[in-house]
């Protein structure tokens, strides 16, 4: 998980992130490398300073194509989603 460090994950977001997230995620987290990579790239991109948050708390979330990621959240005025989401991370799971 150390490519997380890229993304300014610190060691203990990474350390929470092993010790809360079942091992088959972390598996898929692991093996979907480039794919989570995409999709926190392009969280990070809009303007979301809580992408580190949504991240350890729905990981599963990073799984998703990263076209249907992008569409998603394109579907949705950026500046006031980013606005939403950077007041509230748990937003995201209502999108």
């Amino acid at each position: 998980m150390k490519f997380l460090e890229k993304y300014d994950f610190t060691q203990e977001d990474i350390e929470e992130l092993i010790d809360s997230t079942p091992k088959k995620i972390m598996n898929g987290l692991k093996k979907s490398q480039d794919l989570v990579e995409a999709n926190l790239g392009y969280l990070k991109d809009l303007g979301i300073k809580t992408y580190v948050d949504i991240f350890l708390n729905f990981p599963d979330m990073f799984f998703m194509d990263h076209s249907n990621f992008k569409e998603m959240l394109d579907k949705y005025e950026k500046d006031s989603l980013v606005e939403k989401l950077n007041a509230n991370f748990r937003l995201i799971e209502f999108l």
